[in-house]
């Protein structure tokens, strides 16, 4: 090649793969420069590679040294900015927004679960940040975010729990009657953060309000000072941070004669 003449054309190749022209418009982040230099404009890791210039004129073709280019990638694994509120209380009937936030590098794409169900579409899968919306709540449940990248897989749990008032006792049973007391016994099926129970009883056939037993915490009581020979009604109500649950049903019985030596 005359070294003398200048070339006509010049453009860079890399891996034998011809980037552009010296005059062409700018293309994609890389750009030749005039004087034949070769400027690349946010590296992206497939950047890397070798690189060669190319100078083209009518007498033929020279190629400079190949040059590589190592790109350093940043890599980071998925970490959680911002994880879902571990425990999440809330009224029966409720809505909830749970949002999961997770940074990384590459970022991850994040999802919920519950149990072994997807509740984020495969295909609609959000990069970093996923609230999920969860209307009119009828049962406590775990929700699982994810977050996903090529550099691994975390997770995090958010339990939602209903509030909701405790049930009725149940298998309410009388026991040991004497004149003046009985043995009340009974059955919980409902949640167990219940306070204590009540128990409310009187007189069945009596005009007047129920007297009241409160903070029992066993599911059995004796209930003390009562009338000889009297036909009681027993109820049992179950307390918890939200207030009185529904009576069980009524039980009934009478108490003891008064024996005289």
């Amino acid at each position: 090649m005359d070294r003398h003449r200048a070339p006509t054309q010049s453009h860079f190749r890399q891996s034998k793969a011809p980037l552009r022209r010296q005059h062409e418009p700018k293309i994609f982040h890389f750009h030749c420069l005039l004087l034949g230099g070769l400027q690349i404009e946010n590296s992206r890791e497939e950047d890397q590679g070798k690189y060669e210039c190319v100078a083209e004129n009518s007498v033929g073709t020279e190629h400079s040294k190949a040059t590589n280019l190592y790109v350093k990638v940043r890599r980071v694994p998925p970490t959680f900015s911002r994880p879902p509120e571990p425990i999440n209380e809330v009224m029966l009937g409720a809505s909830l927004n749970l949002s999961c936030i997770a940074v990384g590098s590459p970022m991850p794409h994040v999802k919920w679960m519950k149990g072994a169900q997807d509740l984020t579409p495969e295909n609609d899968i959000p990069i970093g940040r996923n609230i999920l919306h969860l209307p009119n709540i009828q049962q406590s449940a775990n929700y699982t975010c994810i977050a996903a990248s090529s550099l691994g897989q975390i997770e995090a749990t958010a339990m939602v729990k209903v509030q909701s008032l405790p049930a009725a006792p149940t298998d309410v049973q009388i026991s040991e009657v004497t004149a003046t007391s009985v043995r009340l016994e009974w059955s919980y099926k409902g949640p167990e953060d219940l306070q204590y129970y009540v128990i409310q009883y009187k007189p069945k056939n009596a005009n007047q309000a129920f007297s009241e037993i409160s903070g029992i915490i066993t599911m059995f009581y004796v209930v003390r000072a009562l009338s000889p020979y009297t036909e009681y009604e027993f109820y049992v109500i179950a307390v918890n941070t939200i207030g009185r649950g529904p009576p069980s049903k009524p039980e009934t019985c009478t108490t003891g004669e008064t024996r005289f030596f």
